[in-house]
């Protein structure tokens, strides 16, 4: 027997249920519905054991037809079956379909709903920690959420302790896996020091997220022992997970954001203080060296006004005590011009008066002569000393038209070889200090 293609098989499938299910009336409840670009509605009827996918083209749909096209609404379709060869999927195409009330799918979700919130479920939150220490994160190894929150998480906040406990997000074993979950969340937070559960999966199908709507997980995720975060993934409605948690995340990266925002704001506040303390620093350490630059030069003058303030001290000693030295020459002078007159007297020899009176008379016209040309040259000698310390001054020398250049770290401009180009110089002026930058030598 020849072995038929892939393609050849189908096709006699396709012929088969065409041929058998031309018209074909079908009850279900509306499950993920979604309209495409083209105006073509898509969506699933479902029952407790099944599935159909069901298609109505955009001529076949009018506003009644709208209005029946409702999730969780139940049905009565009337369509073909029809396979589509490229997937090997069958599918109904509808061309009538009528409502006949609400699903029991979402009729118990909306009494669940109301189950919660009598009983109190949905109050009383638990405030998640500002810096939570350790984490455990309940979802599939496989799930693309997983990686999302572990890359923020690690990124966001490098020292924060993770732990995953894989479970089954959809199917039938996901209700029993995430119960075991959360039970094991509870018996061993304390011991190991958890600080904030994570239920989470990436987004999907109304059908592939109903299984977080089941009661029992619902109930069970509430009564977790510590703060709880849903961050179950895309979805319009929440689920009874969203509604029972302590922080909902619309996003598996949003819950990883939330758990480490207080990290963030810590680190920007840290970053912004150490900014503000270094930019203080800096700004009182540039304040205080322009002050103890002011006050050194300033120093600096002031030394020098004490040497001259000094100097004129000794110039004025010396002055006191040339003038006490002249006095005590003429006193002395004047006592021995006193004795010769008392012997002249004693001998009385008219002539040889006469001659010692004249002698006298000269002696002591030369001895005035030269005590006033000695205290000339004296008072010119000391007129000349005070001039060139006055001279010497540096406030009388900057107020000639001089000046004092130095460099940054206080070094005297002497030579042209003591600068090079873009050097800060300062220059000091009879009444003020100049602050240059050389631009050339020349």
């Amino acid at each position: 027997m020849k072995p038929l293609s892939v393609f050849e098989l189908t096709k006699q499938i396709k012929d088969l249920l065409e041929w058998n299910f031309n018209e074909v009336f079908v009850e279900g409840e509306i499950s993920n519905l979604k309209i495409s670009s083209a105006q073509h509605v898509y969506f699933n009827l479902v029952d407790q054991k099944a599935r159909l996918m069901c298609v109505i083209f955009k001529s076949n749909i009018d506003e009644n037809v709208k209005k029946q096209l409702v999730n969780g609404q139940k049905v009565i379709a009337l369509g073909r079956i029809s396979l589509y060869e490229p997937h090997g999927q069958y599918h109904l195409v509808i061309s009538y379909i009528q409502s006949i009330g609400d699903g029991l799918k979402y009729k118990k979700l909306e009494e669940d709903k109301k189950f919660l919130l009598e009983k109190g479920y949905l109050e009383n939150k638990k405030p998640l920690p500002f810096f939570p220490k350790k984490v455990i994160i309940i979802t599939s190894l496989q799930a693309a959420a997983l990686k999302d929150i572990l890359n923020i998480l690690k990124r966001r906040s490098p020292g924060l302790e993770i732990l995953i406990y894989p479970a089954t997000v959809q199917g039938e074993n996901a209700k029993k896996e995430i119960l075991k979950a959360i039970e094991f969340v509870n018996e061993n937070y304390a011991k190991l020091s958890l600080d904030v559960c994570i239920l989470t999966r990436g987004g999907g199908s109304v059908d592939e997220l109903w299984i977080f709507n089941d009661l029992d997980i619902a109930i069970a995720f509430k009564n977790c022992k510590i703060p709880t975060i849903s961050a179950i993934g895309h979805q319009i409605d929440q689920t009874l997970c969203d509604l029972v948690a302590d922080k909902i995340a619309e996003t598996p990266s949003a819950a990883a954001e939330i758990l480490t925002k207080a990290y963030v704001d810590l680190h920007k506040t840290v970053l912004m203080l150490k900014k503000s303390i270094f930019s203080n620093f800096y700004r009182i350490l540039n304040s205080k060296k322009a002050n103890f630059e002011s006050l050194k030069l300033t120093k600096i003058i002031k030394l020098v006004e004490n040497y001259i303030e000094v100097n004129m001290l000794k110039i004025d000693n010396f002055s006191a005590l040339l003038e006490h030295r002249i006095q005590n020459i003429i006193f002395n002078k004047s006592k021995k011009i006193k004795s010769l007159e008392n012997r002249i007297k004693l001998q009385n020899p008219i002539a040889k008066l006469n001659t010692q009176k004249i002698t006298y008379l000269k002696f002591q016209n030369l001895i005035v002569s030269n005590m006033q040309v000695l205290l000339e040259k004296k008072k010119h000698t000391l007129l000349n000393l005070t001039a060139k310390i006055t001279a010497l001054s540096p406030k009388n020398v900057l107020k000639r038209g001089f000046s004092i250049t130095y460099t940054k770290d206080k070094k005297i401009i002497k030579s042209i070889n003591d600068v090079k180009e873009n050097d800060y110089l300062y220059t000091v002026l009879y009444d003020g200090k100049i602050e240059s930058v050389v631009s050339k030598k020349l």
